[in-house]
């Protein structure tokens, strides 16, 4: 059977060390220069002056949004939850370099295999959905190197009963260009 493509982003589902992840965020703000909107599920990158944004393909990642902020002058913030473009406002960000999440691998015909895991990938920065508050980042799988620098690791299959390898496949990775590396600070 296939998979289903449903991309809704990077879902935090336990910690590295064997622990389930414990809900631990950082609330970090983003300005109104900030040109795409934030979903739940982004992948998120720390700029120069402070705020965060949506990270790009193959750059360094902060961490992974996991909650917008409440604003009620902005109905999105609230219903589905996203906020929007060139909209000062507050997210909650999932932060810890050890953390794995959960992403759908893209679509493209260079599907991930099994021995990919423990190799780097890089990922895709797609538009979330503003009726649904999806994300729609997912894992580049034609992205992978075994070397050298991608913004995330393949730590693994989700193993699931609706999950086979191929397009679609449902990933854990973990965060492996990070902000919280010396090597990779601002």
């Amino acid at each position: 059977m296939a998979n289903v493509d449903r991309p809704s982003g990077f879902r935090p589902v336990g910690s590295f060390s064997g622990g389930s992840w414990n809900g631990a965020v950082r609330t970090y703000p983003v300005d109104a220069s900030n040109a795409t909107a934030i979903f739940p599920g982004d992948a998120i990158t720390l700029e120069a002056d402070g705020n965060v944004t949506p990270a790009a393909a193959g750059g360094v990642v902060l961490g992974v949004c996991v909650g917008i902020e409440v604003d009620r002058s902005v109905a999105a913030t609230e219903h589905p939850g996203y906020l929007p473009a060139t909209t000062a406002g507050n997210i909650r960000v999932c932060v810890g370099d050890d953390i794995i999440y959960e992403v759908q691998e893209d679509s493209d015909s260079s599907n991930l295999a099994l021995t990919d895991i423990g190799a780097n990938i890089d990922h895709i920065a797609g538009a979330g959905s503003a009726t649904t508050g999806r994300s729609a980042h997912e894992i580049d799988s034609s992205s992978v190197t075994a070397a050298g620098s991608a913004g995330f690791r393949i730590i693994g299959k989700v193993d699931r009963v609706d999950n086979e390898v191929g397009t679609n496949c449902k990933w854990l990775v973990r965060v492996h260009e990070h902000h919280l590396d010396q090597a990779n600070g601002i």
